[in-house]
């Protein structure tokens, strides 16, 4: 297996298993909309899995920015626009479809004005769309940030990405994003360009014991933080740092996670290569098919927690898959998801 291989495979996986993990903690979430006793392990796993599900996208990201990061201006340039068109178009289409049908789905969902749709989209992004309208503000950002510190080693700019994620807290729209989540992405960016995972032996460890291990490792410390340091720590802005501290280290146990996974053929392994294509729809449609199968069940009487998670982890995964398939083989539709891959035809011709 190539290097250029193992590191596509390695952020599949990464990628599927936060897909997953996001779906989780929304499901999870939903129940407590409902007449539904939910119960406290279920609290328990949806806590854990918002420390890192959505920052380990972000990682991704970075990663494979990496690859192939703007030399020049004019390259610059021609991946914001490109970056505008793919993310931009999904996050102003998912967004306006939300906006308009939410409230039917849930009444937990406002309805808004033209004007309050005009603001929401520009200034703050509803659901979890949020990601697309963040991303695009990274890829934006991180060449300017590196092109201003070129001559400061790479360290020092990750430090400063995790130094405004931990110690500034701002809700002023946009800016809250690039404060709290620029730092995962960055991090993407030091792992790869700095080979970490190479440098330090760690495909040298057993892919198993490495799983094991990271598993624990961040078990251990999210338990450690919600227990002790939690109860502990009165100071607001020292355990805001602290936590931020430790979803770093969650991810990184994700990180190391998905490389054992990737070494070794396994059945887990290979169902999370086969979803990561529909990774970013199951991301966007998600919310749709989970929350009409959970209004639906409690409409037949059905109000046990666990039914309710396995039902709306399977229509959360596999009803966004077939989507994907309906929607790639429509132009017009697939425009809306990934504009830059689609192709119409001429039938004049």
């Amino acid at each position: 297996m190539t290097q250029e291989r193992e590191k596509v495979i390695f952020i599949d996986v990464l990628k599927s298993f936060a897909c997953l993990c996001v779906v989780l903690g929304h499901v999870i979430k939903g129940l407590r909309k409902e007449p539904i006793e939910v119960a406290g392990i279920l609290t328990v796993i949806s806590n854990f899995v918002y420390f890192f599900h959505v920052p380990c996208f972000f990682f991704a990201s970075g990663y494979l920015y990496a690859n192939k990061p703007p030399k020049s201006g004019e390259e610059y340039r021609k991946m914001v626009w490109k970056k505008l068109i793919s993310l931009g178009v999904p996050y102003f289409a998912c967004s306006v479809f939300y906006i308009l049908t939410g409230p039917i789905l849930s009444t937990d969902i406002k309805i808004y004005s033209l004007q309050g749709t005009v603001k929401e989209l520009l200034t703050a992004p509803v659901a979890q769309y949020w990601y697309l309208y963040a991303l695009f503000e990274m890829f934006v950002l991180v060449p300017l940030v590196e092109y201003i510190f070129r001559r400061v080693d790479q360290g020092w700019i990750l430090f400063l990405f995790v130094a405004a994620a931990l110690v500034i807290r701002a809700d002023i729209y946009w800016i809250k994003y690039l404060l709290l989540y620029t730092c995962y992405f960055y991090l993407g960016v030091y792992f790869n360009q700095k080979s970490v995972l190479k440098r330090y032996p760690v495909y040298k460890i057993h892919p198993c014991r490495l799983f094991v291990l990271s598993a624990a490792l961040a078990i251990g410390v999210y338990t450690f933080y919600q227990c002790v340091l939690d109860e502990i720590i009165t100071n607001g802005s020292v355990n805001y740092a602290i936590g931020g501290m430790v979803k770093l280290l969650l991810v990184v146990c994700m990180v190391l996670m998905a490389v054992a996974i990737a070494q070794k053929d396994n059945t887990v392994g290979i169902l999370l290569i086969r979803i990561a294509p529909y990774s970013l729809y199951i991301y966007l449609f998600h919310t749709w098919f989970t929350g009409s199968a959970r209004v639906l069940l409690c409409k037949m009487g059905f109000y046990s927690d666990w039914l309710h998670l396995l039902c709306g982890m399977a229509v959360g995964v596999f009803c966004p898959v077939a989507a994907t398939w309906i929607i790639r083989k429509v132009p017009f539709f697939q425009f809306w998801f990934e504009p830059l891959k689609v192709q119409f035809h001429d039938k004049s011709n």
